[in-house]
């Protein structure tokens, strides 16, 4: 498929390449979190559990167990951690795991006896911890208190405080995230020769996949979101592909419990429309627009609202979608760059931008989404900041 690349300018913003390199395949830098960062985390939340009067914070929510501990298993294989806010921090896992973990003490549990999975693992993770826990303390939570400590405890919502510290991200989980995007790039380009008519969406879809598996060297997550052709978003079918139809190519790949999310828009037999060319280009320039606009403290929603009126009605056309969102441990984080919310840019953002046009006379609608952080000195794209255009 010819083409040339347009790239997304904008005030402050530069391009930096991590992870999968695109020739050779291999993969650049460590996927593991690295444990200076993980017991600066640990630290950082012994200083909100003294500020609120808990004696430790119970950790089983699985994001936080790899944020802070570098822990990664089986979605099947629960575990669970302890800081204390004047001790050590001490995980559970199960008996046999692999992988680092960044602990000062580790305990253990059988989670199957030969190869049968022991039912109740919460409470087999959890067990291992309690008598660690004081009675009648006040005890920091990142979620429901289990039925084991009831009445035994004062449970504290640590939640908002640990959402706070998780949005500006450290520089091993800006590696993971950008290593992610890399992944799902170099997908893109192997699924250029199929996007032509008569290849089923589920077909397009398992080779973006098994792409994004091999240039990442290793088991992704879960893999969304919108490979349907003539429409703007939508899971994969068993439909074909049409000719002159845009397929706007959504997904996000999740390596280590961190997500990328990019947005690529493809015509179907290579061929712009000389409309679905002109709107390319617009959505081009609202990225540079909004970049332009991004700065510690500015308005989520002015940023929206500006691009929302370079975008919406231009030659007819739509723009009623959400800007874009953070990206972290899940999918979809603050800031919100969302009218329904007015959320401000901070110094260690990670985000995408994913303006867009729709409307029929495009055959579909043209998406480009890119990853961003907010770095000291300004945005710096974690993935590539380009759209694939004809010559």
């Amino acid at each position: 498929m010819a083409h040339l690349v347009l790239v997304l300018g904008g005030a402050g913003a530069e391009r930096t390449r991590r992870g999968v390199d695109s020739v050779s395949g291999e993969t650049e830098g460590r996927y593991n979190l690295e444990e200076p960062f993980c017991r600066a985390r640990q630290q950082a939340l012994r200083e909100e559990l003294r500020a609120s009067g808990c004696a430790a914070l119970l950790v089983r929510d699985r994001g936080q167990l790899t944020r802070l501990f570098n822990y990664r298993a089986r979605e099947i294989f629960l575990a669970a951690a302890l800081i204390l806010a004047d001790g050590p921090s001490v995980i559970s896992r199960r008996a046999g795991d692999e992988g680092a973990v960044f602990a000062d003490d580790e305990r253990s549990f059988e989670a199957a006896y030969m190869a049968s999975l022991r039912p109740g693992m919460s409470d087999l993770a959890l067990a291992p911890l309690l008598a660690l826990i004081p009675a009648g303390c006040r005890l920091g939570c990142d979620g429901d208190l289990p039925l084991a400590l009831s009445g035994r405890v004062e449970p504290f919502d640590m939640r908002p405080g640990i959402a706070r510290r998780q949005r500006a991200k450290d520089p091993d989980e800006l590696a993971l995230i950008a290593a992610a995007a890399a992944a799902g790039e170099a997908a893109y380009a192997a699924i250029e020769p199929l996007l032509v008519e008569g290849t089923r969406e589920i077909d397009l879809f398992a080779a973006y996949q098994a792409a994004a598996v091999s240039a990442a060297g290793e088991a992704i997550g879960e893999l969304g979101n919108d490979f349907r052709g003539g429409a703007g978003g939508g899971t994969p079918r068993t439909a074909p592909l049409r000719a002159g139809d845009l397929i706007p190519i959504d997904t996000g790949v999740m390596l280590r419990g961190y997500h990328s999310d990019l947005c690529r828009t493809y015509p179907v037999g290579g061929d712009w429309s000389d409309a679905q060319l002109d709107a390319a280009r617009r959505v081009v320039e609202a990225h540079a627009l909004a970049l332009s606009m991004i700065a510690p403290g500015a308005s989520c929603r002015a940023v929206y609202d500006e691009v929302g009126r370079f975008l919406d009605g231009y030659r007819g056309y739509t723009f009623k979608s959400h800007l874009g969102h953070g990206i972290g441990l899940s999918p979809v984080e603050t800031p919100r760059i969302n009218p329904h919310w007015n959320d401000r840019f901070q110094i260690g953002d990670v985000f995408t931008l994913e303006p867009g046009l729709y409307g029929p006379g495009l055959r579909a609608g043209v998406r480009i989404e890119n990853d961003y952080v907010l770095a000291e000195g300004g945005v710096r794209a974690l993935s590539d900041s380009a759209s694939v255009v004809p010559r």
